[in-house]
């Protein structure tokens, strides 16, 4: 009796320790990204969405379409108090996130037991890449809140013989994509909703159908606020045709535009931007703890269990749907396009080596969210506070000595944001450029390496013209785009021809 009590008494002490450390990670956290506020807006996005806080047109590309309305709110809500557009939009990434905290827990609480829930609840949030993009100004962080919101609202309908137990789930997927358009597979949870409640005959067609006219109807909600604000729906369609028709072409478009055999995109999705990116954050003590992990899980994983699970059944159905999206039409050179589908995959990962309720696998979860946290803290301070590249390279030119003129690429979207003192202009095409360099026969010709890259894409290489003049880098993890960019001068300061 006396080695039962003390059995028990050690168990508890473990689980209260478990709880402890997990939402001492969170909290901890938490306070960390309101203390280093990412304030910078450095991509042609991030300047899109900070713009859109003080004058919403999307014709202008404040923001770019659909007009992310329900985002641009929570951040003009925020901007009241907070003066920086970019910050504001940030803290209401942060605010929103956290809360997903919460049907994450619940989620899990189907599977695991209290403590065991709040130590996976934790290590999803804690994830550091993920922490990352939340502490921008972009959709993705409040995405991904409203993302668990819905699937918990799902789970719930799911469970209820209600015809309308959907609705809940109908508002908050027309949040999502208001919250971000890309999103959009996801909807097949509700069609995968739909098809349980007929097969189960909790709901007829004729129920689905009206159904369906609601779920319609909460999409129109914001999809008429931001048709109106351009002036109507025939604008706004012209602009929804014109800015995909761009999207997803040529240079700087998704990854059809790129040349890549479906092989390598393949890895470079899975390997790099999925396992080494989203859940490992390229950390190598991560790779070798996720590696425990990982074996542990292949040893506990049955796959009868999914078969037999509803709500295991439809996050995979949710996963399969997204994954295919996000390799087939999303841009493979930004890692942030597969958060969902990282955070899906360590869901399902703890679940299963968790629901041993071994004190071993629950200590190798806590060193893994201990580094986590860690990582994640230095990597938002560094996000705060070094500048990025681009930031380094508006300084560079404004210290500039001689007249001159540069040409960019996406750059020139972030010198307009910062109100840059200097001449710069958009280029894409190699003729263009040779002409309008022609007119500036009395000052230096300055290009980005972008804007090299993109000559040599049509065929055109300009090295002999060109003369390196500075280098400027940041972390990548931020911006795999312009973590880096080259400075260079054009030798002839005409415009010249290009020597073939």
């Amino acid at each position: 009796m006396k080695k039962n009590n003390k059995f028990a008494c050690k168990t508890n002490l473990f689980t209260t320790f478990i709880q402890i450390i997990s939402l001492l990670a969170i909290s901890f956290l938490l306070g960390f990204q309101f203390k280093y506020t990412n304030s910078f807006a450095s991509t042609w996005d991030q300047v899109d969405f900070a713009r859109g806080l003080d004058m919403y047109n999307i014709m202008a590309m404040q923001p770019h379409f659909p007009g992310y309305p329900y985002f641009i709110l929570g951040g003009k809500i925020l901007h009241l108090w907070i003066e920086n557009p970019a910050e504001a939009l940030t803290v209401f990434n942060i605010l929103f996130f956290s809360s997903a905290l919460i049907p994450i827990y619940l989620i899990g609480r189907q599977y695991l037991k209290r403590e065991y829930s709040l130590l996976m609840t934790a290590i999803l949030y804690t994830g550091s890449y993920c922490l990352t993009m939340v502490n921008q100004p972009m959709s993705e962080g409040a995405a991904l809140s409203a993302l668990w919101w819905y699937v918990y609202s799902l789970k719930t309908a799911l469970k209820s013989r209600h015809p309308l137990s959907g609705v809940l789930s109908m508002f908050l997927l027309s949040i999502l994509l208001g919250i971000r358009l890309s999103y959009f597979p996801f909807s097949i949870g509700i069609v995968y909703f739909f098809y349980r409640k007929w097969k189960e005959k909790h709901i007829s067609m004729k129920q689905i159908f009206v159904n369906t006219i609601i779920a319609f109807l909460f999409q129109f909600v914001w999809v008429l606020a931001a048709a109106f604000s351009e002036g109507g729906i025939k604008p706004f369609i012209k602009l929804a045709l014109a800015f995909t028709s761009g999207h997803f072409q040529s240079w700087g478009g998704a990854v059809t535009a790129v040349d890549l055999n479906f092989v390598e995109r393949l890895r470079i999705f899975i390997i790099e931007n999925i396992f080494w990116t989203g859940i490992l954050s390229r950390s190598i003590i991560l790779l070798v703890f996720y590696f425990l992990i990982a074996i542990l899980f292949l040893f506990s994983m049955k796959w009868e269990n999914v078969k037999k699970d509803i709500l295991l059944k439809l996050l995979f159905l949710l996963g399969f749907c997204y994954f295919l999206w996000a390799l087939f039409a999303q841009n493979i050179d930004k890692p942030r396009h597969i958060l969902p589908l990282a955070m899906f995959i360590l869901f399902y990962l703890f679940i299963v080596v968790l629901a041993k309720r071994n004190h071993l696998v629950a200590l190798l979860c806590m060193f893994i969210l201990c580094c986590q946290c860690f990582l994640a803290a230095s990597l938002i301070k560094e996000q705060a506070t070094l500048k990025p590249a681009i930031y380094k390279t508006a300084k560079f030119l404004n210290h500039y000595k001689n007249p001159f003129i540069v040409y960019t690429w996406e750059e020139t979207r972030v010198f307009d944001y910062l109100n840059v003192p200097f001449s710069h202009k958009r280029v894409q095409t190699y003729n263009v450029f040779v002409h309008d360099a022609g007119y500036y026969s009395d000052k230096e010709i300055l290009l980005t390496d972008k804007v090299v890259q993109g000559f040599k894409q049509q065929g055109i290489d300009v090295e002999d013209n060109i003369v390196k003049v500075q280098h400027f880098q940041s972390n990548e993890l931020f911006d795999p785009i312009y973590s880096e960019i080259t400075l260079f001068k054009w030798k002839n300061t005409s415009g010249g021809e290009h020597d073939e």
